[in-house]
C-alpha cells in the first residue's frame, strides 16, 4: 500500500500526521492526570472535569465530557494498548482516507461510544460512574480496518493468524457477551464506537475504501456531500456523443461538447467517483439541456 501523506516511521510502519497529534495529545492529557491532585474522589482532577459521566454530561449539560473523556486513561497498560492499535490500524486508514477524513471518524466513534453508554446507564447507580479512555474510539478504527482491509491477516492475542473481518466480528462478540458483567470495562462504550463508526462508513464507504486521494468530508469527491452530488450526477446524466447530424455528415463538436468527452473518458477509465465538483457540475448541466 502507498502511503499518501508524509510521516514518522516507527517500526516499520508509518506514523501518519493525524496519528501522531493524537498520541501526542494523549501522552500529554496523560502526563497532566499524574501531576494534578487526587481530587474530592480520588480519582484526579483531571478525571473529576473531563471523564464522561452520563448525569452530568446529559442533565448537567456538560457537553465537553463526550469528547474529553477519550483523552484521559486509567494506567500505563490502559494508554499503551489504546496507542499501540490506534497506531497499528490508524496509521492505515489515515494513510487511505487522509488525515482530515481520519481524525472526523474518530472522534464520531469516540462520540457514539459515549452516546449509547450515557443512553444505557442514564438511570440507576451507574449515571454517576466515571468513563475514561480512548477505547470506544479505537474500537472504530478497528471496525474500519476491518471492512477496508478484511482480508488483512492479524495475529490474535499475537498467536493465533485471522483475517482481519473475523477479527473484527470477534471482539464485537466478545463486548456484547461481556456487557452482563460489565465491571471496571465499558463493553457499551466499545460497542458504541463500533456503531457509529459502521453507521458512518454505510455513508461513505463507497468513497472511503476506492483508494482514490480523498478531498475535506462534505467537499470534493471523496466527502459525504460529494457521494450524494456523485448520485445526483449519474442520476441526471444524459450526455450522448453526437456523431453526425442526421444526415450522415460530422457535426463538428463544441467547446463544450470536447470538455463532456474528456469527462466521460476519465469516468470510462477511473470511474464517477474521480470526478472534481467542476466536472460533475457540467454533466448535471449538459443533463439539463
Amino acid at each position: 500500500m502507498r502511503n499518501t501523506r508524509p510521516g514518522m516511521s516507527f517500526g516499520g510502519r508509518v506514523m501518519t500526521p493525524g496519528v501522531k497529534i493524537l498520541i501526542i495529545a494523549n501522552a500529554a492529557v496523560f502526563i497532566l492526570q499524574n501531576f494534578f491532585g487526587p481530587g474530592k474522589t480520588g480519582t484526579g482532577l483531571l478525571v473529576e472535569w473531563l471523564s464522561f459521566i452520563p448525569h452530568q454530561a446529559i442533565f448537567g449539560l456538560q457537553v465537553w465530557r463526550f469528547a474529553t473523556y477519550m483523552f484521559l486513561h486509567g494506567d500505563f497498560f490502559h494508554i499503551g494498548f489504546n496507542m499501540f492499535a490506534l497506531w497499528m490500524f490508524g496509521s492505515q486508514i489515515e494513510a487511505r482516507w487522509g488525515k482530515r477524513n481520519f481524525l472526523v471518524y474518530y472522534f464520531v466513534c469516540g462520540l457514539g461510544g459515549a452516546i449509547v453508554y450515557g443512553m444505557f446507564n442514564l438511570f440507576g447507580m451507574d449515571t454517576f460512574v466515571q468513563m475514561i479512555g480512548a477505547s470506544g474510539a479505537v474500537m472504530g478504527i478497528l471496525l474500519a480496518y476491518g471492512m477496508t482491509f478484511p482480508n488483512s491477516i492479524i495475529l490474535f492475542m499475537f498467536i493465533f493468524p485471522m483475517k482481519a473481518k473475523y477479527f473484527v466480528a470477534l471482539l464485537a462478540l466478545i463486548d456484547l457477551w461481556s456487557i452482563p458483567g460489565e465491571g471496571s470495562v465499558a463493553h457499551l462504550a466499545h460497542l458504541g464506537g463500533m456503531l457509529a463508526g459502521f453507521i458512518f462508513l454505510r455513508i461513505t464507504m463507497p468513497a472511503l475504501t476506492s483508494g482514490i486521494n480523498l478531498g475535506p468530508l462534505g467537499k470534493g469527491p471523496g466527502g459525504l456531500g460529494g457521494a450524494w452530488r456523485r448520485r445526483q450526477t449519474k442520476k441526471k446524466m444524459r450526455v450522448v456523443r453526437p456523431e453526425d447530424g442526421g444526415n450522415g455528415k460530422p457535426v463538428e463538436k463544441s467547446k463544450d461538447q470536447k470538455r463532456i468527452d474528456v469527462i466521460l473518458d476519465k469516468i470510462s477509465r477511473e470511474g464517477l467517483q474521480s470526478l472534481s465538483d467542476e466536472e460533475q457540475e457540467i454533466l448535471r448541466r449538459a443533463g439539463r439541456k
